[in-house]
């Protein structure tokens, strides 16, 4: 059989592992036309979980239409109006009826028909001048409700946190103007930039307070991997015991996606059974030498201080990285140096703070103590 794991883009169907309570609560969302907030850190797997609610109601025949857009790299108000349009081919899959009706909804903007240059798919292209960018996001937003009279719709937008940093003056105050009449959407604002986004929806002065019910999405539980991992390497004929599955999840602190990553590569391997400890350990060091030269040129982004602070992180397990004996075991005189440092290294997501701080790139931290001998 095909390898059942994938890392490099969604994860649907059999590849998808558990998150069962999550994408229940999902489709409570979704049916009760519930606005969320759902974040985590990157590649735990937000978008695959909209994917597979999405899936599910298309599976079941649900008269939800759904649809996803993609915000990442994004720059403005023009952009956020084009990709949203151009994701509205998922809605249905008669384009001409589509059109039509969007068309109609929309009258001062003009459709065309294109190809989806990183898909491939038939998508609707608007054409528009941005000094008629505002009239164009009433029209699609009214569009929208419109369409929603008639079928409750669900929609996703990932990397939400980007419309922050759109030059427009009040663009998230007109579009949560539009987004609180539509009684009958479900809006999915997801992101991973964690702190950004629960500033957005939880400061009083920011326009989308209180907008939508937080939905952080954690790890999955090592229990969920043992027999999920185990049932796909069977039809293998390799037995991977419990003891194996969780020394492979715990390696990757329960990342889904290095993990997935790992069981891809470790499904490579010539058929041994049992898979022994010696293939766990050179797999893994062959997964980090390929990021050698990319952790090698962010290393050289960095500054003295902001190196000297990641060992520290690592060396003190990112506890008690303020007392004489930590700044002096990296060479840091003071401590408001190491303050100045986790504050950038926060803003370049490379470190995160629960409880402790914590290196965000677990492979990244492993080559760090491999490269540094830490």
């Amino acid at each position: 059989m095909n390898n059942p794991f994938a890392y490099s883009n969604y994860v649907i169907g059999e590849s998808f592992c558990n998150r069962v309570k999550e994408l229940s609560d999902l489709m409570q969302y979704i049916k009760a036309s519930q606005n969320i907030l759902l974040y985590s850190h990157r590649r735990y797997g937000k978008s695959s979980l909209i994917k597979q609610a999405f899936k599910k109601i298309k599976d079941e025949k649900m008269n939800v239409g759904t649809f996803y857009v993609e915000l990442y790299g994004t720059v403005s108000e023009k952009d956020f109006i084009s990709r949203t349009f151009q994701a509205l081919n998922q809605l249905e899959s008669n384009l001409d009826r589509l059109l039509h009706f969007f068309g109609t909804a929309a009258k001062s903007i003009k459709l065309n028909v294109s190809i989806d240059n990183h898909t491939g798919a038939t998508c609707l292209s608007p054409s528009f001048e941005p000094s008629d960018q505002k009239i164009m996001l009433e029209e699609l937003m009214g569009a929208l409700e419109k369409y929603s009279k008639k079928r409750k719709i669900a929609i996703a937008f990932d990397e939400f946190q980007e419309i922050a940093g759109y030059t427009e003056e009040g663009f998230e105050k007109r579009i949560r103007s539009f987004i609180q009449r539509h009684d009958n959407i479900c809006y999915i604002f997801a992101g991973s930039q964690r702190r950004l986004l629960t500033e957005m929806f939880n400061s009083n002065n920011r326009a989308f307070y209180k907008m939508a019910d937080s939905f952080p999405l954690e790890r999955i539980q090592t229990k969920s991997y043992i027999p999920w991992v185990g049932g796909l390497f069977m039809r293998k004929n390799v037995t991977l015991s419990p003891e194996l599955i969780t020394e492979i999840v715990e390696r990757f602190e329960n990342h889904p996606m290095y993990i997935q990553n790992f069981l891809f590569h470790l499904w490579e391997e010539p058929g041994k059974n049992p898979i022994s400890e010696e293939t766990i350990g050179r797999i893994e060091r062959r997964i980090i030498e390929k990021r050698n030269a990319e952790f090698t040129m962010l290393w050289e982004t960095l500054t003295i201080n902001q190196k000297k602070t990641l060992k520290l992180i690592i060396k003190n397990k990112g506890a008690n990285l303020f007392s004489a004996d930590a700044l002096q075991s990296v060479n840091l005189k003071t401590g408001s140096l190491v303050s100045k440092a986790l504050s950038s290294l926060s803003d370049k997501d490379i470190i995160y703070k629960n409880g402790v701080h914590r290196i965000q790139d677990i492979l990244f931290r492993k080559w760090l103590e491999q490269t540094l001998s830490l």
